[in-house]
Formats: C-alpha cells, structure tokens, sequence
C-alpha cells in the first residue's frame, strides 16, 4: 500500500485494469492510468468489490453525456472534459490506499464501503477515487462482496426518502409509505431503511412471486399485476408517503390514495433530466423536464399533494448509517450473483435486462 501511495503523488504515470466505454458501443477492459486525488477531501481505494447497476449499463451507452459532461466541465475547470471516456460502477467495498490532507476519519489499510458520484470515474475498475464523505467503515459481519451490495441502493433511497419526501428518520411518527417496485434493489432497500428507522406500515407493490421476499422485509405486498390492486392500495390507504421505483400507470394512480392537505409526498427516481438533456441539450431538456414535472404534479398539488423526481445524492449520514445498521442486522445485503471483474460484461448484460432480485457483485480476484 505505501508502495501505491508513493506512486499517487508522483509524477510518472501508472496504470490500471478497467472496464472503460469510449462512446456508445458498450465497455472494454482497458489500460488507464492510476487515478489520482485531485482534493484534500479525497481518498484512494483499491477496489474488492462492486455492484452492477442499471444506471451503469446505461451510463457506458452515453445516458446523461450532455448534462453530466457539462458538469465534469464546471467540476475540472477543464473545458476538453466530456463523458467519454468513462469508467461506470458508482458503488464499491475496498481498501483505503492513500488520503488526502484535509482527511481525519479514514488512514491506509482501512476497509470502507463507498459511494462515488456520477461526475468521478467509476468502480469498475481496479482503484478509484471518492469524497472521505461518502465512504463508510466496512460492516464487520459482511464480507467484501456483501458489503458491495449495500452503498449505491441505500444512497438512492435515503436521498428519495430523505430530502425529497423529507421523512426525517429520527421521528417517523406515523409515517404510512407505498413503495412501487419493492422487490428490486431501491425498493427493497427503501423497506429496510423505513423499518430500521421504525416505520410501522409499509406497502409495496412487486409481483407475486415476490412476496414472500417483501413480507420478510417487513413490508405488505402487492401484487401490482392483479386487478384488483386499486382496490387493495385504497383500503390500505392513506399513505403520507409514495415512493416510486418504477414509472407505471398503478404508479401514477396512486397518488390517489395519498392524504389530502397534509403535506403528502409523491417522490419518484424515474426522471425524464438525463434523457431530456441527451436528446435536447441542456437549456430545452431542463424546459422539457420542468414541463413534465408540472403536467404530472399540477391536478395532484391542488388538492395539496405534492410529487416531485428524486436523485441519487451521495451523503456523509447515509453512509455512516448505513454501516451502523448493517453491523446491527437491521439492513442485510441482497446478492443475487457474483461474477468475477473478467465477466463483467456478462453482468451488464443480466443488470440491463432489468430483471434481478438482488444485486449482482463484481469481485476482483
């Protein structure tokens, strides 16, 4: 390690396995340089372990290469920066390799989970680089490949849960929460949090061979595919809560059975940003955002029920309570497959069918 460490602040160059996309075509094992910390925040990991997630299938095909390019630009100060070339996987167990100056929590040698934002190169790859922030202390009771598992999710469903539907999970009162897609890897985690942080009732839409999963969660399933599944969600309701994982016409009724006048909240993570700017450019695809998030909360606000689109936002109390509850048992890991970094391919080829029950690792070996 303190052999790497000197190389970090060297000038000579070295390199680096990683699976890299250079435009739309998909990724390649490639040869990159080590990368270097740029911040005094910032800390070196030497990767274990990573998840697969869609948001990384699409990012190697060029999902958010005009927004996320253009902060990359403002991020840098370099105006030659663009998405490509680009290195997916936004979520990793490791170890610490080197820390920058302003960095007092974490030293060499120490095993972290961590998230990384969407405007750094990612974890697919053999080191990558990340905030001290939004890394955590490994739970002791996972191993590398379950720990994996945990940071990209829990980052995804605090962020919805907390700072757009603005539960406060040190007083939940008598919060009631529908989740729509609660068997995939948000929706599940989603469950977990709410549970651990004393959520009494939450009902989650999945398919029925799920339910058994969902129940174990501590959540009321729903089979979103019944008929009769407008009907059991009102007589569950009313929920001060609706998240919503996927975007589907059982999701859009649902704010029908939200409270009314209470301050409700319909947050999803389907947001039409990345598209909109791919397709349009940055100023039409924000006016063609704004104008959708209006067209669907407009009927819903009137009756004092507010939607609004959520995003993966990386947080120092995320991950700090993430690690707490996954060493008390509270928040478990769902690994469905664990494909070794040579086979990642075949990983982005299962992830992006977009019908897994768990997560799927890479493992370095």
């Amino acid at each position: 390690m303190e052999k790497v460490f000197r190389r970090c602040l060297s000038s000579r160059t070295y390199v680096m396995q990683a699976w890299q996309a250079t435009d739309t075509t998909g990724i390649k094992l490639e040869t990159v340089p080590l990368p270097t910390m740029k911040k005094s925040s910032q800390v070196l990991i030497k990767v274990k372990a990573s998840s697969v997630n869609p948001l990384d299938v699409q990012m190697a095909k060029g999902y958010g290469r005009d927004l996320l390019g253009k902060w990359k630009k403002a991020d840098s100060c370099d105006l030659a920066t663009s998405h490509f070339p680009v290195i997916p996987g936004r979520d990793c167990s490791g170890t610490v390799v080197a820390v920058g100056g302003g960095v007092h929590d974490f030293v060499p040698g120490d095993e972290v989970i961590a998230v990384v934002p969407a405007i750094l190169q990612g974890t697919h790859a053999e080191y990558v680089v990340t905030e001290a922030d939004y890394c955590a202390a490994k739970p002791r009771n996972l191993s590398f490949t379950e720990a994996a598992a945990l940071p990209y999710v829990a980052s995804t469903a605090y962020s919805a849960l907390v700072n757009f539907a603005r539960v406060d999970p040190k007083n939940v009162g008598r919060t009631r929460v529908l989740i729509h897609g609660g068997a995939g890897g948000v929706g599940s985690m989603a469950i977990q949090l709410l549970k651990a942080w004393g959520v009494d009732k939450v009902v989650a839409t999945c398919s029925s061979d799920s339910f058994e999963a969902v129940q174990k969660l501590g959540a009321i399933p729903v089979d979103y595919r019944c008929p009769q599944a407008t009907d059991k969600l009102a007589a569950l309701a009313p929920f001060e809560v609706v998240l919503d994982t996927v975007d589907s016409e059982l999701s859009r009724w649902s704010d029908n059975v939200m409270g009314v006048w209470r301050n409700c909240v319909h947050a999803s993570i389907v947001s039409p940003l990345l598209n909109d700017t791919d397709r349009y450019g940055t100023p039409q695809g924000l006016l063609s955002t704004a104008f959708k998030h209006f067209n669907r909360s407009f009927q819903s606000s009137l009756r004092g029920r507010w939607y609004t689109y959520a995003f993966f936002m990386p947080s120092k109390n995320c991950m700090r309570q993430l690690a707490d509850l996954a060493e008390e048992g509270k928040v478990v890991p769902i690994v469905e497959r664990v494909v070794p970094f040579s086979e990642i391919t075949d990983a982005y080829e299962k992830v992006g069918l977009l019908k897994g029950r768990g997560k799927t690792i890479i493992e370095m070996r």
